[in-house]
Parts: structure tokens; sequence; C-alpha cells
């Protein structure tokens, strides 16, 4: 288990960490390529090296030498396609040359939404061949309804990542008593005493387990989901936790929705257009005032979770991304294994 978070120790590190810090504020794409290539020496007899973070995924691609013993490198996207536009305008084309070289480095390129793939192939030219869609999901035994837990009249939205659009959320109309748990700084409206927040230290505290937020998901009326319109399966964790959990859920239909097929407005969740903080507000209007809607929407919710969205589908996954790199290594040195792709979800 490695992490490219902090400096490869070393004064080599130290270097190579701030030369790669100011390439990031410069183009707006995090990645390491010199540290990389230090990390590179503790892989010596790795076969298959698999990346679950968009930014150590680059890394691998652009700065891990080109050498027939090296691992194979599998690079694993949360929003590969939003990277390029959180650069300003004039480093974009620097950004999008960058994330290009960096995945034709990969040996295959891996998401966790259809959006996202299907842009990166159009906009990186991305092989369809060596990339994949693998399915996300959830401890659905340890997320689960619990009857006695008391409810009260309140919505809650948790989260932290930078496409949760707190801010339309606060401001939807209708007084809603809303609680927001996060580390992001939410704007507030003026008087606006109904929303709530829990914010600076929270999640570096012990205040909350996961046992605390599963009763928190099963205290509230419904749980929302308010998301910026980007190309990233953004929400999926606490959609999909908040689902087991048999609770109602107000989610943003984003482009990057993971899936467009069982996520059924009205039969179990809400979905709302992104950026309509009126859409948003009549559809927390609507749980909170129809009980029958609320109790149908959290059954359909639940089912739906345990059906699809077990923890199996993500562990089957992942073993298939393991048995799809060390065929990918044997067929590199013996060319007589044949290459097993992983089904895309």
């Amino acid at each position: 288990m490695m992490s490219s978070s902090g400096a490869v120790p070393g004064p080599a590190g130290t270097l190579a960490n701030v030369i790669e810090r100011g390439v990031a504020v410069a183009t707006g794409v995090g990645v390491k390529p010199l540290s990389m290539r230090l990390y590179a020496r503790s892989l010596d007899g790795v076969r298959v090296a698999i990346s679950y973070t968009d930014g150590f995924s680059l890394s691998l691609g652009l700065g891990f030498p080109r050498c027939r013993n090296r691992p194979i490198l599998i690079g694993g996207f949360h929003g590969l396609s939003d990277i390029e536009g959180h650069a300003g305008e004039l480093a974009r084309p620097v950004a999008r040359a960058l994330i290009r070289r960096s995945l034709a480095g990969l040996d295959h390129a891996f998401f966790f939404g259809t959006a996202d793939r299907d842009v990166a192939i159009d906009r990186y030219g991305v092989s369809v061949e060596r990339s994949s869609v693998i399915p996300f999901g959830v401890d659905t035994d340890f997320w689960r309804p619990l009857p006695h837990e008391p409810q009260d009249d309140f919505v809650v939205a948790i989260g932290q990542d930078r496409n949760r659009d707190y801010d339309l959320l606060a401001a939807a109309p209708g007084r809603h008593p809303i609680r927001i748990v996060t580390r992001r700084y939410v704007n507030i409206p003026p008087n606006y005493d109904h929303v709530q927040t829990t914010v600076g230290d929270f999640f570096n505290s012990d205040s909350m387990t996961d046992r605390d937020l599963r009763r928190l998901y099963n205290a509230a009326t419904a749980v929302i989901v308010p998301l910026k319109d980007v190309y990233q399966p953004s929400g999926y964790s606490v959609t999909l936790q908040a689902m087991s959990c048999g609770r109602p859920v107000v989610l943003s239909n984003i482009r990057g929705l993971w899936t467009k097929t069982l996520l059924e407005d009205g039969e179990n969740c809400l979905l709302v257009p992104p950026g309509d903080a009126v859409a948003l507000g009549a559809a927390i209007g609507r749980i909170r005032s129809d009980s029958k809607l609320a109790r149908r929407l959290g059954r359909a919710a639940r089912e739906t979770a345990v059906a699809h969205f077990g923890l199996d589908k993500i562990g089957a996954g992942t073993v298939a991304l393991a048995r799809l790199g060390l065929d990918l290594w044997a067929k590199r040195h013996d060319g007589k294994v044949v290459v097993r792709k992983p089904e895309t979800a």
C-alpha cells in the first residue's frame, strides 16, 4: 500500500515535491512524476500496480520509468474528465497534454462512471480496449435501517468533495431544517437559521464514527446529495450508504451519474436538475410532507442497494483488475496467456 501524498523521504524527494507543487499550481493537474521515479525503487519485483486515485494514476503513467520489467500499471479515475477544468484557461492546453501523456503510459485505465470514461475516450484518446468501468458498492450489512432509531424532522447532507453544491442547498426555498456535515465552507444566506453546518475539525476528531453516521442517516427525514454538473460520479458513497439504510435520497441528476438505469426518479430516489435551487427545495418539501412517499422511496432504495450495490460488486471488480494485470504481465513476458478484460458495469 502506497500514498503519493507528501514528499518522498530524503533531499531528492523534498526537491521533487517542491517542483511538483509548483507545476500543480501552474497547470491545475496534481501529478508527481519526479516523486514517482523515486517511488519506483520500492516496486522492484512487483508485477501489477493498481492506483485508485486520479493523481496517483496520472503520476504512474507520467513518471514511472519505461522498462520491460516494470509492473503493469493500472490507473483508476473518479473524475478524470473534470481535472482539466480546474486549470486556468491559458494552462488548459498544457493540462490536456499532461493528461494525454500520462494516460498513454498506463497499461489499463478504469473508471467508476461511464460518462467519465466516454469523455476520456473522446478527449484524451483512451483506448476502448485498454479501459473499463468497475462497479461501486457499500457494506449493505452495516449500512442498514435502524427501526428503533428516533426520527426527527430534518434533512441531512454529508460529504466534502469540491463538487458538492452546498451553497445551492442552503439557498433552496422552503426553509426546510437542513444539517450539512462537511469541512467545506458553506455560504448560508443571512437569517437562514434553519440551515446548520458542522465544519472545521469535525472529521479530525473522534466525535463521529461510521456508527454515528448510520444513526444520523436513520434519524433524518431524507438525505440530500446536491452536486455540481460534473462528469465525476460524485456522491455515490453517501447516496448508497443512505439508500442501504432505507432512507429516501434527493440527488442531483448530473452528467456523471454513475448509473442511469438503476436510479429511478420517483421510484427509489428523487432526481433533480443540478443547479436548480427551486427544484431541490420542492423535492425536499415533497418528502417532508408525504410520509407515504418517503417510506416507499426508502424501502425501494434499500432493495436497490442490496440487489445491485453490495460490497461483492466492487470486490469482483478489484479481483478482475488484478487478474487482468497478471495476464498482461504474462503476455508481455511469454505471450501465452489470453488477456481477460474486466466487464464494463
